[in-house]
C-alpha cells in the first residue's frame, strides 16, 4: 500500500513539473513612460563633428514628426551614452508618440533619424499639493 502512495505521489509530481515546464510564460511588455524628461542615447559616431542633435516626437507609423526641438550636443559618459533633458510638454495628451534623433553637422547637413524609441505617453501632471487653512 505505501508503495502505491509513493508511486502516486510520484507521478503526480511529474506531471505539475511537466505541467509547469512546458507552460507558456506570459511576459509583460515595458509600460510607456508617462512625460518623460530624459533621453539617454548612444552618440553618432560623427559625434566629434556634430554641433547638436535633434529630437523628433513621431506619432505611430510617421515618417514626419509632429515637432522638434534641439537638444544640443551632451557629452557621453564613462559608458558612452549621452543624456539630455527634454520637454513633452507641448504634444497632446492621450496619444502614443515615440522619438527619433538626427545629428546635425552644420546648415543642410545632417543625418537621417535614428531608429524610433520606446512608446511614451503625454498625460496631464497632477496639481500641486494642497494647503489647507
Amino acid at each position: 500500500m505505501k508503495r502505491f502512495v509513493f508511486v502516486q505521489m510520484l507521478v503526480w509530481a511529474m506531471m505539475v513539473m511537466a505541467f509547469l515546464v512546458l507552460t507558456p510564460v506570459i511576459v509583460h511588455g515595458q509600460t510607456k513612460p508617462p512625460n518623460p524628461r530624459t533621453v539617454e542615447f548612444t552618440p553618432s559616431p560623427d559625434h566629434a563633428a556634430a554641433t547638436s542633435y535633434t529630437i523628433g516626437y513621431f506619432l505611430p507609423g510617421a515618417t514626419d514628426p509632429v515637432q522638434t526641438a534641439s537638444i544640443g550636443k551632451p557629452t557621453p559618459n564613462a559608458s558612452n551614452v549621452c543624456s539630455a533633458t527634454i520637454n513633452v510638454m507641448p504634444l497632446t495628451f492621450g496619444i502614443d508618440y515615440t522619438a527619433k534623433l538626427k545629428t546635425i553637422i552644420s546648415a543642410g547637413v545632417e543625418s537621417s533619424w535614428s531608429d524610433a524609441s520606446n512608446p511614451f505617453d503625454r498625460v496631464p501632471g497632477p496639481p500641486g499639493k494642497p494647503v489647507a487653512k
